[in-house]
């Protein structure tokens, strides 16, 4: 039974709210809001019988309206060693380029607007002529991402008619991304050809009829076929394209834009080199190779570039001028030879050995954890078989404790042979002093 002395010495909700002590409450998040909580626990309180005490309700009110009001999204430290993680957001955006363009973001802008007719322009030609010169297209769109790239491109050019594919092409990727089910949602009806471990030029070129719209090749994410295999160089497939008077289309997209031969990793053709080969159109991920925000190009002949940008999908698919404002500050550091200072997944990629077993050893100074080799990989789904060498930290005990503890302070790392792991190539500069002090047991 409630007491109700007790009931008696709980303040009214207006007397709390005028108090010194909810002022800074008040102040964050609204009175209303804070009203709202104060109500809820006095409920609670008349309910149960408990006394009233202030700090109680502080304490209360205040994780109320965080999880109210806030997100569960946070940064953290990616420990993995994975340059473009998928689960960690993909790739980090420089503060530079951020800056870039926050001037843009801040204010009105010329978004669709023409200033040199003063009326209404086009967004999505704003980056005709960066993706000009980096990436040597005629015309280009920007998508919400790869996948809606890829379908604006098959829905404009191929609705109703064929589309040749390899069938050791018609991959998944995450997210249950099927190639297949794409192909169809925009229209175009999936014809496959050769099989899973080898397909040939000829392959394509038998299976061409009236109803062929298009050959579409396909970047293999996430996986390789190795063994008794065979695939069509482009060079082949720009033949056949040509012999055809049909267009090669090509979801390349990991958006390899520069040679990564330099940085350890094998060889394959740029999108420059693509389009330069004769493949039609490319559709690829802003934020992979490409090293920006999310978001999805279609680059090619203007022809084909123009019926995507006619389409009525467009408007669904279209970005807003925070992406358009990222994604063009980020190709300008490639077009004018920046990449590897301004671009964070090529800065890590730059990191000698030197200067990683420098990172690693200033970090676990004076403690018990030691240096262990490592490997990094690229990630999401660009060279799926590929790493190169880097260095981790190595933590002493049990790595699952370990684990625990790290993720609680927004540290994501790896259990590598039963030990829990960092690896430092893809730490940000900020990273440091914060993993330094988990590690030394300061935080």
């Amino acid at each position: 039974m409630v007491n109700a002395e007790t009931l008696r010495t709980i303040p009214s909700v207006e007397r709390i709210l005028s108090s010194s002590a909810l002022a800074p409450l008040t102040a964050e998040f609204g009175r209303e809001q804070v009203k709202e909580a104060v109500v809820a626990h006095l409920s609670l309180l008349r309910r149960s019988g408990a006394a009233f005490d202030e700090a109680a309700l502080l304490a209360e009110v205040r994780g109320r309206l965080s999880t109210a009001v806030g997100s569960s999204l946070r940064r953290v430290i990616n420990g993995t060693g994975v340059l473009i993680h998928t689960n960690l957001g993909r790739c980090p955006v420089n503060p530079e380029l951020w800056r870039e363009a926050e001037s843009l973001v801040s204010g009105y802008t010329n978004l669709e607007f023409d200033l040199d007719e003063g009326g209404r322009g086009k967004r999505d030609e704003h980056l005709a002529s960066l993706c000009a010169t980096v990436f040597g297209a005629e015309a280009a769109i920007l998508t919400n991402n790869n996948a809606a790239a890829t379908l604006l491109l098959l829905a404009a050019t191929a609705a109703g008619k064929d589309v040749l594919v390899s069938r050791g092409e018609l991959v998944e990727i995450g997210g249950a991304f099927r190639v297949p089910d794409v192909i169809q949602q925009g229209g175009a009806r999936l014809r496959e050809v050769g099989t899973t471990n080898r397909t040939r030029a000829a392959d394509y070129a038998e299976a061409v009829t009236r109803r062929t719209a298009a050959l579409l090749r396909v970047h293999r994410s996430n996986f390789e076929i190795v063994g008794f295999t065979e695939t069509p160089t482009i060079a082949e497939l720009v033949e056949v394209a040509r012999a055809k008077k049909r267009p090669l289309l090509y979801d390349e997209g990991s958006g390899r834009v520069v040679d990564l031969r330099k940085y350890g990793f094998a060889g394959g053709e740029t999108i420059r080199e693509l389009l330069s080969a004769g493949v039609h159109v490319v559709t690829c991920s802003t934020d992979k190779l490409l090293g920006a925000t999310q978001g999805g190009l279609i680059l090619g002949r203007r022809e084909l570039v123009e019926q995507c940008r006619r389409h009525p999908l467009m408007r669904a698919l279209r970005v807003g001028k925070e992406t358009y404002a990222i994604v063009a500050a980020t190709l300008r550091a490639f077009a004018t030879g920046r990449h590897e200072t301004l671009v964070p997944i090529y800065q890590m990629l730059s990191l000698t050995p030197e200067a990683l077993r420098a990172r690693a050893e200033e970090l676990v100074q004076g403690t018990a954890w030691s240096l262990t080799q490592s490997h990094s990989a690229l990630g999401g789904g660009t060279t799926p078989t590929e790493t190169i060498p880097s260095v981790a930290i190595a933590a002493p005990g049990d790595p699952n404790e370990t684990q625990a503890r790290f993720l609680r302070a927004g540290i994501v790392g790896r259990i590598v042979e039963d030990r829990y792991t960092v690896d430092v190539r893809t730490l940000q500069p900020d990273d440091l002093p914060v993993l330094r002090a988990v590690v030394t047991g300061n935080r």
